[in-house]
């Protein structure tokens, strides 16, 4: 029938008011745990929790719109914990109407010991900041900017958290929450579910931001705040305690609401240009703590492409020889004459050029030498083993670092190797993988996350300009594992975890060994930084996992498909809605 027939017109028109209810029914369920916590705030006590944490909250003030500071500092002396601190840092405010309400709160919580009200000169916010320090007699404190909100459960959240932990005999250095924006007219949104402790992303940003509590005593270790990087203060003190912390903790919850009015970031990074320049210095002095050798820096911290981030690059340490395996059946290119394996092969000796790479070609039966190959080494069998082949590739390797290359596989931006050994190098790093893009520009790789259906390419088949849930296309990162496309392992932890397992001949083999690796206590890393072509499916077109192979891995990991640390609980973990929160 002609489109134009009544019936097909009124058919067409079906479809869409269904689709369209459909769309309506799916948008009112996202979120509907996170409002249910928020309207949840209503019912909260204040001081009807006996905490036996004390936390105490430092707010530097410096004319703040006079409503904005009443709202913080209610969210404080309202929190439902009885036991807490708030320590209210006036770094000079000339404002009359904050000076005015400054004076009526002092005298209304004159009799209140928790609270305690500086009053000085202007110094910036991190001398406001070490002043309210000096001020504490609490163990964990955080701060508060003076135009935002606690959830009135903060504090107790934060201290039932610490309690649990000490008492099963941890340490605890740092515990932080999650984060939304509130705007001027007090409506919730962007709920930010972090991942767990991640450190590779903490090079690059400071993810922890909003609520975090410090243990005092490591702030004092390090000389509390910096006036100098005043706008990244708190990023600076995070990056000073990277190497010394042990004990970070993550409460998937909204904890702080950030204003987001034209006076602040959470608004626009375009409200304070000085911070961001004071990111780079504090990311570069991490750098040169961290990476220098005599008089050469310890990499670079330069604004990138991306508004609001910088790339950091750190410095290689060392001389290293990286040995790539790359295991091959010979698959055509669909040129008159060459194969994948050679494409890949010149790809990666025309753009590496600061890494010295030792490239073994894995041929599956006997072969036409690889061009640009130092060794050819052959795999004979009577049922290709992915796993087999790259422990076959490995017994030939001479290298500190083995990186693992599918055939089907290009180069697209300089110095691949380099990028991927910059977090590869980092102590406790085991694993680094990389972003693959398919031919025509959309994301293949960008990480994995473990859902309850199984290991998840995030963003797959995303446009290439995707920048992911809060940038996480963007910058390098932790994740629990990262394809074997394009690997970068330290060739002693293959060697400690044996290899890739051979009971996974065709799946799961890489998956497998990254979670392998994370149960030996190395970390899994990602970097967008080096980028690769996957021309997936050319060498071994599949489409379904073997069955056998799915229930190993089923049997082996489901407990760590149901609690991905790098993927929030707060988040959906349906396949088709993944990053949505729940």
């Amino acid at each position: 029938m002609s489109e134009k027939n009544p019936l097909i017109k009124a058919k067409r028109r079906a479809g869409r008011v269904k689709r369209w209810l459909k769309r309506k029914m799916w948008e009112r369920n996202i979120g509907k745990q996170y409002h249910t916590w928020l309207a949840a705030a209503a019912n909260a006590t204040p001081g009807s929790v006996d905490n036996k944490v004390a936390i105490a909250v430092i707010v530097p003030v410096f004319n703040p719109p006079v409503a904005y500071l009443d709202e913080c500092l209610s969210s404080v002396v309202n929190q439902s914990a009885r036991h807490w601190q708030l320590v209210v840092s006036d770094d000079g405010s000339t404002d009359a109407a904050v000076i005015k309400y400054l004076d009526e709160f002092t005298a209304k919580h004159a009799t209140d010991t928790r609270v305690i009200v500086l009053r000085n000169s202007n110094g910036g916010i991190s001398t406001a900041c070490n002043r309210g320090i000096e001020a504490l007699t609490t163990d964990y404190f955080g701060w508060l900017d003076h135009d935002d909100a606690l959830d009135p459960r903060c504090f107790a959240e934060f201290a039932a958290t610490i309690e649990g932990r000490v008492a099963s005999g941890n340490s605890v250095d740092i515990v932080y929450s999650d984060e939304d924006k509130i705007d001027t007219r007090g409506n919730h949104f962007e709920l930010y579910a972090k991942p767990d402790f991640a450190p590779e992303l903490l090079l690059t940003q400071m993810y922890l931001c909003h609520f975090t509590v410090f243990r005092k005593e490591i702030v004092d270790s390090i000389g509390g705040f910096r006036p100098e990087m005043d706008g990244a203060q708190d990023f600076d003190v995070a990056l000073r305690l990277l190497p010394k912390l042990r004990g970070v903790v993550h409460i998937p919850k909204p904890l702080y609401h950030w204003r987001a009015w034209s006076g602040s970031t959470a608004l626009t990074i375009d409200a304070k240009p000085w911070a961001q320049e004071a990111t780079a210095r504090a990311q570069q002095q991490y750098l040169d703590r961290t990476f220098s050798a005599g008089a050469d820096a310890g990499g670079t911290a330069l604004p990138s492409k991306v508004p609001g981030l910088n790339a950091v690059h750190p410095r290689i340490m060392g001389e290293h020889l990286v040995s790539v395996i790359i295991p091959t059946i010979g698959t055509a290119n669909g040129r008159a004459t060459g194969r994948f394996v050679d494409d890949a092969v010149t790809s990666l000796r025309a753009m590496e050029s600061k890494i010295t790479l030792e490239i073994i070609v894995v041929t599956t039966g006997e072969m036409a030498p690889v061009p640009g190959a130092d060794q050819q080494v052959v795999y004979r069998t009577e049922s290709f083993n992915f796993a087999e082949a790259i422990n076959t590739g490995r017994a030939a390797a001479s290298g500190d670092y083995v990186f693992l290359l599918n055939d089907d596989t290009t180069a697209c931006e300089p110095d691949p190797v380099t990028r991927l050994l910059e977090l590869g190098q980092i102590d406790g790093v085991g694993i680094t993988g990389c972003k693959l893009s398919y031919p025509d520009g959309r994301l293949q790789h960008a990480g994995m996350v473990l859902l309850p259906s199984g290991p998840t390419h995030v963003w797959i088949s995303k446009p290439a300009k995707e920048p992911g849930y809060f940038g996480s296309v963007l910058t390098p990162r932790n994740y629990s594992a990262v394809t074997a496309a394009a690997m970068l392992v330290r060739t002693s932890v293959f060697d400690e975890l044996g290899g890739f397992d051979t009971a996974f001949a065709k799946d799961f083999n890489d998956v497998d060994f990254c979670l392998r690796a994370r149960a030996a206590g190395y970390r899994v890393a990602w970097t967008p930084y080096a980028h690769f072509t996957h021309y997936e499916g050319a060498t071994m077109a599949r489409k379904k996992s073997d069955p056998v192979e799915q229930a190993l891995f089923d049997e082996r990991w489901a407990p760590a498909c149901a609690l991905d640390p790098f993927y929030s609980p707060a988040l959906n973990s349906g396949l088709q809605r993944t990053y949505e929160a729940l």
